[in-house]
């Protein structure tokens, strides 16, 4: 099995893992911090990249994946966090 290969399958658990723990809002009158927005950009993000590093893309086109994925998931999640906040799940 190749190195990488398995380097991949050995990181993709800690990068869940990562991204579950980073996943936080907190929204105070002094205080505003919203983890959950780059973290969701960036989740889209690395799947597309990595689907285009697994099919074997040129850079040019794995970084307009990356682009792509960034600023959908960016949308999604600022979408599912205002959605949120106005059903008062978050307050």
């Amino acid at each position: 099995m190749d190195a990488h290969i398995v380097a991949w399958i050995a990181g993709a658990p800690a990068a869940i893992a990562t991204a579950s723990v980073a996943t936080r809002a907190q929204l105070l009158p002094d205080v505003i911090d919203i983890s959950s927005i780059p973290t969701g950009s960036g989740v889209l993000s690395l799947a597309l990249v990595s689907y285009g590093a697994l099919r074997r893309f040129d850079p040019d086109r794995m970084a307009r994946l990356s682009l792509l994925g960034t600023l959908l998931s960016g949308l999604i999640t600022s979408a599912v966090l205002l959605i949120a906040v106005i059903a008062g799940v978050i307050s």
